[in-house]
């Protein structure tokens, strides 16, 4: 058995676990991120964006961070901020899970909250966000590590998570993740499509704007990007061969499907790449060859046990169908 030391050292190397389906031509791969310390990927980026600072000389002993996050990064940077001596603050708006907001104050971490009234011009939550955490940055002297621009979130995935996923699968034909800040599958992509031959899906919440200036309002709170905010720079499109959406029905009932049916308690970008994935599936054609699809699992559910878990809260929103239950039922066995 080898001994870790720290926390850090808990980070990556997550499992990689089959999921068995009607379609004998196709192997479905989860990429288990939930296995992480924190609970998600995120981790990767907490540890990237606070080494680097370190390493720039930037983040020294005792400062504070503040960084603008609607839960896992903001999570995982109390949970590494606590074990390297740093204080946290997260920059929070009214939509952020209270499952994750209790998560980084557990860990000491402090809360910010911001509202549109904060900009003057009426910006959207997120930039709102965006901005008064460099604000506040530079008003107590702390550190913005700003996960949306700043390159080494990227490069973090590229060195860590697409260099996993291709030793673990290296002959996939498909890698499917959703994005948000857009780094997890522009740097987990861009290995390996360096490496491989595997085709990018990217995955946004129906009302989402990566890819569309026009949006609508969703429930989904990971992944997607509000429409007129500000894209974040480490969104990287050349790496992806096709994106589509999925919407707040599809995602939630996939994720409470997958509790009750498989004992996976995964997260919101998890049931939308799950409940993809059966529909990409489901519209290609039989072949004698074998094709492999990986799935970047994000999170656990654990974060989402007050909406999405909720029956009162999924009745309350009308979002319960019982025909998504019976459609996952009939493709994943």
């Amino acid at each position: 058995m080898i001994i870790k030391k720290s926390i850090d050292e808990l980070i990556g190397e997550t499992p990689i676990l089959e999921l068995p389906t009607v379609r004998s031509d196709w192997k479905i791969y989860l990429k288990l991120e939930y296995f992480n310390p924190g609970g998600s990927f995120k981790d990767r980026t907490a540890r990237s964006l606070i080494t680097s600072a370190e390493q720039s000389g930037k983040l020294k002993k005792g400062m504070e961070i503040f960084e603008s996050s609607s839960g896992n990064t903001a999570k995982a940077l109390a949970m590494l901020s606590a074990t390297r001596g740093y204080k946290f603050t997260a920059i929070v708006d009214k939509h952020a899970p209270a499952d994750k907001l209790r998560s980084i104050k557990a860990y000491g971490g402090e809360l910010y909250f911001c509202s549109e009234e904060e900009d003057p011009k009426g910006g959207h939550l997120v930039d709102v966000r965006r901005k008064t955490a460099k604000r506040l940055a530079e008003e107590r002297g702390g550190i913005n590590l700003d996960q949306y621009d700043n390159p080494e979130n990227p490069k973090g995935y590229y060195n860590t998570l697409g260099k996993e996923i291709f030793e673990q699968v290296p002959d996939s034909d498909y890698l499917i993740g959703t994005i948000g800040t857009g780094s997890s599958l522009s740097g987990s992509g861009r290995y390996i499509k360096e490496h491989g031959k595997t085709k990018i899906i990217a995955i946004e919440p129906k009302g989402s704007s990566h890819f569309s200036p026009r949006g609508h309002g969703y429930f989904i709170s990971g992944p997607g990007y509000p429409a007129g905010a500000i894209l974040p720079k480490n969104i990287d499109i050349s790496f992806f061969d096709k994106h589509d959406y999925v919407d707040d029905k599809e995602a939630f009932n996939t994720m409470r499907f997958f509790a009750e049916q498989k004992g996976l308690l995964v997260g919101d970008s998890s049931g939308m790449i799950l409940y993809y994935a059966m529909k990409f599936i489901k519209n290609e054609p039989v072949t004698d060859k074998i094709k492999k699809i990986v799935l970047i699992i994000g999170d656990s559910g654990e974060s989402y046990l007050t909406h999405a878990f909720n029956d009162d809260w999924m009745i309350e929103k009308e979002l319960l169908d019982k025909n998504i239950n019976k459609e996952l039922s009939d493709f994943y066995i």
